[in-house]
C-alpha cells in the first residue's frame, strides 16, 4: 500500500514538472514554437520543453541518402475563429550538423505548413557557412505568401501541422534546437473566441432568454448558424418601439448579414415590416428598426446567423407611448453633401486667388519685342545697344513673357489619360457596386475597392483638378482649394448609381454605407494631400500617382486608403492619415421613403506640420519660375536702352548746336 502511494506521488510530481502547452493561432497568439518533451513533439505559443531535438544518422551515405520527416502538430486544438493573414510573417529553424562547425554539410529543409484549409510548402536552403566555427546562422523565411484560395478562416478543431524534412547523405548527427529558437509568426488579422463571446446563452427558438428591453442593453453573440432569441414585454398603447443594435466590426469573411430580425407576438402573429436606418459610428454597423404600434404582450425578437460567420453584438431598446413624442424619423436631415476645408489648415483668411497662365504678361511681352525689332531698325547712336542692350531685352522678354507662359497655358490642358473628378468618382462608386453586387468575393474583394480614392495597388491615377484658392499653411508651403471638392452632392452620385437597378435591398444599403463612407474618407484625404512647396500660378493642378499597397485604414471587412502614391513612403502616409482620420465618421440611411443618406463627420485638429508635400502634383506654372519678373526686367532693360539712346541724341544734338554756334 504505501507503494502504490508512493508511486502515484511520484507520477503526480513528474507530471507537474511537464512544461503545460498553450496553442491557440490568435491576435492573442501570433508565434507557434517548436518544443519538444521526451521527443513527443509539438506546437505551442510557450517556448517551453527540450532545447534540443537530436538524432544519429550512421547509415546514410550519398547512394542511399536517408530522408528525416518531423511532424509538429498544435497542441492542444484550435480554439479560437482566426482569420490567416496573406502572408507568413517569419519562419526560423535553428538545424545544425554536430559535426560541421561552420555549416557546409548542412541540407535543405523542405517545410509544409498545413493550416485548416491552406496546404503551403517551401524549400529553404542552408545558409551561407559560417567564418567562426559553432556560430551557424539558422533557415529563415521572411514575407513569404501564404496560399488562402480554399479560404481564410480557421475554426476550432482544424488542423494546424508544421512538417519538416531533410536529406542526410553522410553519417551525422543533426540537432533541431527549440525552446524558443525555432519558431514560426503569423500576423493573425482578426480572431474571436466564439465560445466566449456567445454571452447570450442559452437562447434558442425554442428557449428565448428573457430580458428586460427597454432601457437596458443586452449583449450577444451570433457564431456561426446559432439562432439567438430573446422574449421581453411590450406595453400596450405604443406608438413607436425601436430596437438599435450595434454590431462590432468584423471581417467580410466572417460578417453575419444583420439582416431583419424576426418579430412575433404571443400568437406567433409576426409585426409589420420596420422602418430601418441604418449608420456607421466608427467601423460599428448600427441598425436601428422601428416597429409602428405593435401588439402589447410578450414578444420574441430573433436573428439566425449563418454557417461559419461570427459577430458579437448589443441592442437596446426604447419606446413611445401614442400621443407622445414623434412617430416619423424627423431628426433624419438627409444632408451629406461634402463642403470643402475639413482638412484645410495655415493662414485661411490669406486665401488668394491665382495669377492666371500669363496672358496679359504675353500680351505686353510682344509689344517689347516688336518695339525692339524697331530698335534695330533704326540708326542708334550707341554701339552697344544693338550688340548687348536689345538683344538682352529681346530674350528676356521671349523667355520669361512669351515661352514661359506658353508653357503654362499648354499645361492648362489635359494630359493623356487623365480623368477628370466627375469621372474619378463614377469610377470609385462602380468599384464599390462591383464589390457588392459580387459579395466582395474573388478579384472584386476589399483589395478592389478599398484602395485611396478607388484606384488599387499596381494601377495609376491620373487626375486634373481646377484651382479655386491657394493659401499659405504657415512653414513656406501652399494649400490648395480644389473647386471640384466643394459642395459634392453625395446623395446624387450614390442613388445615381442605384439606378442600376441590379442590387437587392439589403445590398442597396450595403452600398449606401459603404459609398457615403468611403467617398467621405478619401475627399477627407485628398484635401490633405494637396500641398505643394511652390506657389501655383496657373489654374489647373495635374496628379500622376503610381499607386503602391498600403495597411491603410478600417477594418479587414472595411479597409480605406489601401493603397498610397509611391512618392510617398509608408511612414508619411501613416502620419498624414493619423492626423486626418476623424474622430467620429456617420454615415446613416433610413429606410423610410426618403432616397436621402446623412454624412456626420467629427474631425481632429489637423496642423501644417502634420501634413507633408506627396510628389506627383504639378501645377500649370511656366517653363522657369518667376517668369512674370523675368519678362519685367526685359522691359526694363528696353526702357533703359530707350532712354540711352534718348540721352546719347540729345548730347548729340546738343553738341552740333554747339559746333555751328561756333562757326
Amino acid at each position: 500500500m504505501n507503494c502504490r502511494v508512493g508511486l502515484v506521488a511520484l507520477t503526480l510530481f513528474l507530471l507537474s514538472m511537464v512544461p503545460i502547452a498553450i496553442a491557440d493561432l490568435s491576435i492573442e497568439g501570433q508565434t507557434l514554437n517548436l518544443v519538444c518533451s521526451n521527443d513527443d513533439c509539438s506546437l505551442s505559443n510557450n517556448a517551453v520543453g527540450d532545447t534540443i531535438l537530436s538524432e544519429e544518422e550512421r547509415d546514410a551515405n550519398p547512394l542511399q541518402p536517408v530522408t528525416v520527416t518531423l511532424e509538429f502538430p498544435m497542441r492542444p486544438d484550435q480554439t479560437s475563429v482566426s482569420l490567416l493573414p496573406s502572408v507568413v510573417e517569419s519562419m526560423i529553424f535553428d538545424f545544425r550538423i554536430q559535426e560541421d562547425g561552420v555549416g557546409v554539410a548542412r541540407p535543405d529543409l523542405y517545410i509544409e505548413l498545413i493550416l485548416g484549409p491552406s496546404t503551403n510548402s517551401w524549400m529553404i536552403s542552408a545558409p551561407e557557412p559560417s567564418t567562426a566555427p559553432g556560430n551557424q546562422e539558422p533557415y529563415t523565411l521572411e514575407n513569404e505568401d501564404l496560399d488562402i484560395s480554399n479560404g481564410r478562416i480557421l475554426s476550432p478543431l482544424d488542423e494546424v501541422l508544421l512538417r519538416i524534412s531533410f536529406d542526410i547523405d553522410q553519417p551525422v548527427t543533426w540537432e533541431l534546437h527549440l525552446a524558443g529558437n525555432s519558431n514560426v509568426v503569423l500576423p493573425i488579422e482578426w480572431s474571436i473566441d466564439a465560445e466566449a463571446a456567445n454571452v447570450d446563452e442559452p437562447t434558442s427558438l425554442s428557449e428565448p432568454r428573457s430580458i428586460s428591453l427597454i432601457g437596458s442593453t443586452t449583449f450577444g453573440g451570433l457564431m456561426s448558424s446559432d439562432v439567438d432569441c430573446y422574449q421581453f414585454d411590450v406595453d400596450e398603447q405604443l406608438s413607436v418601439l425601436t430596437v438599435t443594435v450595434s454590431w462590432e466590426a468584423t471581417p467580410l469573411e466572417v460578417e453575419q448579414s444583420n439582416t431583419i430580425p424576426e418579430f412575433w407576438d404571443a400568437q406567433g402573429r409576426s409585426e409589420e415590416a420596420p422602418e430601418i436606418r441604418t449608420r456607421y459610428e466608427g467601423e460599428i454597423v448600427v441598425n436601428e428598426f422601428r416597429w409602428s404600434e405593435p401588439e402589447g404582450g410578450q414578444h420574441t425578437l430573433c436573428w439566425t446567423g449563418i454557417e461559419n460567420h461570427y459577430q458579437s453584438y448589443s441592442f437596446i431598446g426604447s419606446q413611445s407611448i401614442l400621443g407622445v413624442g414623434s412617430t416619423t424619423p424627423e431628426d433624419f436631415s438627409g444632408e451629406a453633401t461634402w463642403d470643402a476645408g475639413t482638412s484645410q489648415v495655415g493662414q485661411l483668411d490669406q486665401a488668394t486667388e491665382t495669377s492666371g497662365a500669363g496672358i496679359f504678361t504675353m500680351g505686353i511681352a510682344a509689344i517689347g519685342i516688336f518695339v525692339a525689332i524697331i530698335g534695330y531698325l533704326m540708326p542708334l547712336s550707341s554701339p552697344w545697344l544693338p550688340r548687348f542692350m536689345l538683344p538682352m531685352a529681346i530674350i528676356l522678354l521671349l523667355l520669361g513673357g512669351i515661352i514661359s507662359p506658353a508653357v503654362s497655358i499648354s499645361n492648362e490642358s489635359p494630359n493623356p489619360g487623365e480623368m477628370t473628378f466627375d469621372e474619378l468618382l463614377e469610377q470609385r462608386l462602380d468599384r464599390i457596386y462591383q464589390g457588392v453586387i459580387n459579395d466582395d468575393e474573388g478579384e472584386f474583394g476589399p483589395q478592389w475597392y478599398g484602395g485611396f480614392l478607388g484606384v488599387s495597388a499596381g494601377e495609376r491615377l491620373q487626375l486634373m483638378l481646377t484651382i479655386d484658392a491657394i493659401h499659405p499653411i504657415g512653414d513656406g508651403r501652399w494649400q490648395i482649394e480644389a473647386a471640384e471638392l466643394d459642395g459634392i452632392d453625395l446623395d446624387r452620385w450614390v442613388f445615381g448609381k442605384l439606378n442600376d437597378g441590379r442590387l437587392s435591398a439589403d445590398n442597396e444599403i450595403r452600398f449606401i454605407l459603404r459609398s457615403g463612407r468611403l467617398l467621405a474618407l478619401d475627399l477627407l484625404l485628398l484635401e490633405a494631400l494637396l500641398i505643394v512647396d511652390e506657389k501655383p500660378r496657373g489654374d489647373v493642378l495635374h496628379i500622376d500617382w503610381q499607386m503602391v499597397s498600403d495597411p491603410g485604414l478600417g477594418s479587414l471587412s472595411s479597409p480605406a486608403w489601401a493603397s498610397r502614391p509611391d512618392t510617398v513612403t509608408a511612414d508619411d502616409w501613416n502620419q498624414v492619415t493619423e492626423a486626418v482620420k476623424p474622430e467620429l465618421l456617420s454615415v446613416s440611411f433610413c429606410d423610410c421613403g426618403i432616397d436621402a443618406m446623412e454624412l456626420s463627420i467629427r474631425s481632429n485638429d489637423v496642423y501644417g506640420n502634420d501634413l507633408i508635400t506627396p510628389g506627383g502634383i504639378q501645377s500649370s506654372n511656366g517653363l522657369i519660375p518667376h517668369d512674370f519678373w523675368v519678362a519685367v526686367l526685359g522691359l526694363t532693360v528696353l526702357i533703359c536702352a530707350g532712354f540711352v539712346e534718348k540721352e546719347r541724341r540729345n548730347q548729340g544734338m546738343a553738341l552740333a548746336k554747339e559746333i555751328l554756334s561756333r562757326a
